[in-house]
């Protein structure tokens, strides 16, 4: 018999259909704060999120993850999930230098369809309110540079550190996705590990 990759639900007789569900597509809408420029009202860098979807009740385990490049116009990447089913998931969005960020509750997710959910609008778009607003638009916070879910002086140390050696390129230490690290990447730092920012989840 012959093997096809289907996506229907009735298959036709006499083939071997091996089952195939479409992609989940979930368009997240997230802007790092250091690297969104109120000057140009555009990000000053497109960088790559990782979002997971997590089960509502605890241990709140990882059912899915997917990447994206967030635009630096739209403030959006779309992430195609494989392996969710249709449900009621927490989005939590990690960027390799900004806290770990979570949805304020559980996003209906429509399974092999599209939904969308925005971060920007609203802090309690985020679990905890735990975003900051620039400009209009609330934003995850910048300088978790060492991703251990707080902002602090260890992460401080890391750009104080490549400030003085005035390192470039793509640094998890360039908060502001310039491409280089200086004294702009410095503030951010010291003023979130100042009002002491961690990771807040269910």
């Amino acid at each position: 018999a012959t093997s096809v990759l289907s996506s229907i639900v009735f298959p036709v007789s006499g083939l071997t259909y091996i089952w195939n569900p479409q992609n989940t597509t979930v368009n997240i809408t997230v802007i790092p704060q250091g690297f969104y420029n109120l000057s140009t009202l555009k990000l000053n860098k497109r960088d790559t999120v990782t979002a997971y979807l997590r089960n509502t009740s605890s241990p709140f385990s990882i059912v899915d993850s997917a990447k994206a490049v967030i635009d630096a116009i739209t403030f959006t990447g779309s992430f195609y999930f494989k392996y969710c089913s249709a449900g009621t998931y927490y989005i939590e969005i990690k960027h390799r230098n900004s806290i770990e960020t979570w949805s304020s509750s559980g996003v209906v997710i429509n399974g092999g369809g599209v939904t969308n959910y925005n971060f920007t609008t609203a802090a309690s778009k985020a679990y905890g309110n735990n975003m900051i607003l620039k400009g209009t638009k609330y934003c995850i916070y910048s300088g978790d540079v060492n991703q251990d879910g707080v902002i602090d002086g260890t992460d401080f140390l890391l750009v104080d550190n490549d400030i003085l050696t005035g390192a470039t390129g793509y640094l998890t230490t360039d908060l502001d996705g310039h491409n280089i690290v200086d004294g702009s990447d410095g503030l951010i730092v010291d003023n979130n590990s100042s009002s002491y920012i961690i990771v807040l989840t269910p």
